[in-house]
């Protein structure tokens, strides 16, 4: 569900390693987007790609605010 204030944001995030060194992060909006992403690069030699869940840090409601300092 798309709230009024939603920019579009991406939910998930492909990271694109070569050889073990990062070299890319392409934000997506869908998994079917995103699966496109890993198979065109996938097809490179050496190339390794994970797919991270930027949904799950945050939710659409989240208010974020700094955490509390310790009080000693």
């Amino acid at each position: 569900m798309t709230g009024e204030f939603d920019a579009g944001t991406p939910t998930l995030q492909v990271h694109i390693y070569e050889r073990g060194q990062l070299i890319a992060q392409v934000p997506c909006e869908s998994t079917e987007e995103a699966a496109g992403i890993v198979r065109a690069w996938e097809e490179r030699d050496g190339i390794e790609c994970e797919i991270e869940d930027l949904a799950v840090r945050h939710g659409a409601d989240d208010v974020l605010a700094p955490e509390p300092e310790d009080s000693m």
